[in-house]
């Protein structure tokens, strides 16, 4: 099963383009092992959304790259991904508020 995340942005194209950099440095970090995909936008009360799938191959690369760092975090092991997602994403440039979806 995919992890899905929604994206919450004000500058749409900026925050795309940086999720989408800082995604392609994380997958080539992780050696290139699974796959994340970047969906569709769709503006709602001056925010844009848009979903950014990460698969479970390149989940569990990320938490075996960056588990070290991820232990720092408090909580339960998703919600420790949820938040390292999070600040490796606005640690690349993107202004973005990121939730997990449940599917």
């Amino acid at each position: 099963m995919a992890l899905t995340y929604r994206v919450k942005t004000t500058d749409a194209a900026g925050d795309r383009l940086a999720v989408r950099r800082a995604m392609s440095h994380m997958h080539t970090g992780c050696g290139s092992v699974g796959a994340y995909r970047i969906g569709p936008e769709s503006a709602s009360m001056g925010w844009t959304f848009f979903d950014l799938d990460i698969d479970d191959a390149l989940a569990a690369a990320i938490e075996a790259k960056f588990g070290d760092m991820m232990r720092r975090y408090r909580g339960k092991p998703a919600e420790k991904l949820d938040a390292f997602m999070s600040d490796y994403l606005e640690s690349r440039g993107a202004k973005s508020k990121i939730s997990r979806v449940d599917a």
